[in-house]
């Protein structure tokens, strides 16, 4: 017997063997993830309210709280890590702050593992795992809003700043990420 004709398979029956692709970088992937992950760990320092304080000091001039009348993530954080027995709105928001800052780093660090030409389907996974957590924690805070910053939803987004937005939109900008090489 001869050799099989070109373009069949070895045993000379059957469609000839698929030939698979050989890995490469998801660029896009990375680029959604990393900008996610800035947002989270970001999030943490930038204000995420601002917060008047009534007359302060001897003097009376009305100071507000952090000189600037901005409170920070890390603050608020701080500020709740600092009551002695929390409930358990203000340990899951405690938790969340800081877990979006843990968070962002990780999507940071799949983001630029998404660089190597490698299978990016497991990082896709975990960095979609990643993601539904802080959307999770993000819309948390959005529905204890009145019980957690005692005021309402309007209320809040009326004092919010740039943090409080990167860290809305860490979690969904991440899971877009995080899509893309599980759809390609």
């Amino acid at each position: 017997m001869g050799q099989p004709f070109p373009g069949r398979s070895p045993s000379g029956y059957g469609p000839p063997p698929a030939v698979a692709a050989a890995p490469r970088a998801d660029v896009t992937a990375a680029v959604l993830l990393v900008i996610a992950g800035v947002a989270g760990v970001a999030q943490l320092f930038l204000p995420w309210r601002t917060v008047t304080v009534g007359p302060v000091g001897t003097a009376g001039t009305g100071a507000v709280a952090g000189g600037d009348g901005a409170i920070s993530g890390w603050q608020i954080y701080r500020l709740i890590r600092a009551v002695p027995g929390p409930g358990a709105d203000l340990s899951v928001v405690m938790y969340t702050v800081l877990g979006a800052a843990v968070g962002g780093g990780a999507l940071i660090l799949l983001g630029l593992a998404m660089l190597m030409p490698i299978n990016h389907r497991p990082l896709g996974l975990a960095a979609m795992l990643i993601s539904i957590l802080l959307i999770l924690g993000s819309c948390w805070m959005l529905v204890r809003a009145r019980s957690i910053f005692d005021v309402g939803l309007n209320g809040l987004f009326d004092q919010a700043q740039i943090g409080w937005y990167l860290f809305l939109a860490c979690g969904v900008v991440g899971l877009i990420g995080a899509l893309k090489p599980l759809t390609t």
